[in-house]
């Protein structure tokens, strides 16, 4: 399992089901818990069906996660684990509204492509460097602007493409 998209507080999973019936090869998982609505696929298609405006979002949304996917893969070829981690520590901050992030290194090892001890090690660094503080099945963004610089250009990338889409749609979160 590796990681292919971020969903926080600002979107939802499994809205291509708004446009019909479709075969979905993900898998998705809660990672922090909170709080979250659900609806029938068939009660969806029928509102995105029924307005312009849902629909518009729907598909503009549908097209941030597909960029964001292509990033991400493009990500994990190209640059190292440290980048890799970087950019996921800022995306989940960003996601839930917090710079105390609720993951161990386990869960962390998973979405970048990484071994455990490898997350373990490069924590270690960032920790050393003052950007983070771990503790068990936690870690809190002391310094944004340090882990901003270790980070690969994905992160600036993936948050202006998501910042012009909000724009665009006229939307606050």
């Amino acid at each position: 399992m590796i990681e292919t998209g971020t969903i926080g507080r600002e979107g939802a999973a499994g809205l291509q089901s708004g446009f019909g019936e479709r075969k979905s090869y993900g898998l998705t998982t809660i990672q922090i818990a909170g709080d979250f609505a659900t609806i029938a696929a068939t009660r969806f298609e029928q509102a995105v069906s029924n307005s312009a405006p849902i629909r518009d979002l729907v598909f503009h949304y549908t097209a941030v996660l597909w960029a964001e996917a292509q990033q991400i893969a493009a990500c994990h070829a190209a640059h190292s684990g440290s980048a890799r981690l970087c950019r996921r520590l800022l995306q989940v901050a960003d996601c839930i509204g917090s710079d105390h992030i609720p993951l161990t290194h386990e869960y962390l090892a998973t979405m970048i492509g990484a071994r455990r001890t490898t997350v373990t090690l490069l924590a270690l660094e960032l920790q050393e460097l003052g950007a983070i503080k771990c503790s068990r099945g936690k870690i809190a963004i002391l310094d944004r602007r340090a882990l901003e610089a270790c980070a690969c250009e994905c992160y600036q990338s993936m948050t202006q493409h998501n910042l012009n889409l909000t724009l665009k749609m006229g939307l606050t979160f």
